[in-house]
């Protein structure tokens, strides 16, 4: 019977941060595109008026933030699966 590796769940969320990294920031482009051309009513924000196209170019600054965000997690818990794998301690 082949030994299972330890900590499968981490090794697993590590691929789930990368994919959603690259989810989010297709989806806040693709948003804050159809923002930026189509433009629209004003959209109301905590009680201000944001105009659409302000909301297009921050929704730009969110991918930017979500995805370094998401891609830092992973490579975060992919360096300390390596640092516990080459000191060897089970």
């Amino acid at each position: 019977m082949a030994e299972a590796k330890p900590y499968r769940f981490l090794r697993i969320s590590v691929v789930v941060f990368k994919v959603l990294a690259w989810v989010s920031v297709v989806f806040q482009v693709v948003s804050g595109a159809i923002l930026l051309v189509a433009g629209g009513e004003p959209l109301l924000i905590a009680g201000i008026d944001f105009p659409a196209r302000l909301v297009g170019l921050l929704n730009f600054l969110a991918a930017a933030v979500y995805f370094f965000s998401f891609w830092l997690m992973s490579t975060l818990i992919r360096l300390l699966l390596d640092v516990r794998e080459r000191l060897g301690t089970s």
